[in-house]
């Protein structure tokens, strides 16, 4: 039986050390989440989260081809030269660059799971492929809802339950073992927009729009991206942080069977030599 672990905000996790060689799934719908996967998408080359503005500008010296991103209370961040809207994310102003980013809550998340066994990162744009690597990695795995000022937000409990229902899906309920956080996030899924299998995107669009979080980045001019932000299995692309960086796992997978390849014609290299000597 897999067990699922969820917390309802990253405040909870006061020592990194908790999610030491976990499975991890961080979610922040409102916006790193929808953000990041957009950026890689685009073509960013990798982005490297920062928990704080000091550490971002300190990683950023010396460090050619990148770019200063993230926001503070939905705002860009005084110095930086992009926010934290994926409408911002364009291929004409990341492609091939290295984002060093940096958020109220997402990238707290992200890098408190910096000794994670795996760590993906999802949202309502690619529920379905983190639901789909769940079910094929079938092993015990932790769920971060980023929250909002260390504290719940409904956007992403609602996300995480939907990713439980479509776990329970594809390999039945009789599999998972579920925490009392995990079981509401599950419960207020399925009150909410997830019904008879088929999530609601209507309804999934009205909870962003009506919490907390929704109601100020709308304030800010920022409404268009709830309606981004609650789109569903828009792509099926899973952005992974490992060794202080998000790729997309293909990234990952290429650039290992890269590695693994120089070093086989290396191994064959010096073989060839030995023989001739």
């Amino acid at each position: 039986m897999v067990n699922i672990t969820v917390f309802l905000s990253q405040s909870l996790i006061q020592d990194d050390m908790v999610l030491k060689d976990r499975n991890v799934v961080v979610i922040d719908v409102l916006r790193a989440s929808s953000t990041i996967l957009t950026a890689l998408v685009n073509g960013a080359k990798e982005i490297i989260p920062a928990e704080s503005v000091s550490v971002a500008a300190r990683i950023s010296k010396g460090l050619g081809n990148s770019i200063l991103c993230g926001e503070r209370n939905g705002k860009v961040i005084e110095g930086f030269k992009m926010g934290n809207s994926p409408f911002e994310y364009t291929p004409e102003v990341i492609a091939g660059k290295i984002l060093i980013f940096s958020t109220t809550n997402g990238t707290l998340s992200i890098t408190k799971s910096k000794y994670a066994k795996n760590c993906v990162i999802a949202g309502f744009l690619n529920l379905t492929a983190v639901a789909n690597y769940l079910a094929e990695l079938d092993e015990d795995f932790t769920i971060i809802c980023s929250g909002k000022l260390n504290d719940f937000c409904i956007e992403d409990a609602v996300a995480a339950g939907m990713l439980i229902a479509k776990l329970t899906e594809l390999k039945g309920k009789s599999n998972y073992q579920l925490l009392d956080s995990g079981y509401i996030s599950y419960k207020l899924a399925k009150l909410l927009g997830y019904k008879n299998t088929k999530p609601d995107t209507n309804k999934i669009f009205n909870i962003l729009k009506d919490s907390e979080h929704g109601k100020y980045l709308t304030s800010l001019g920022f409404g268009d991206d709830m309606k981004y932000c609650s789109e569903l299995d828009v792509y099926d692309k899973l952005p992974f942080y490992k060794n202080n960086v998000i790729k997309l796992k293909e990234t990952f997978e290429a650039e290992a069977t890269e590695k693994s390849k120089m070093k086989r014609v290396n191994i064959s290299n010096k073989l060839h030599l030995g023989n001739k000597e």
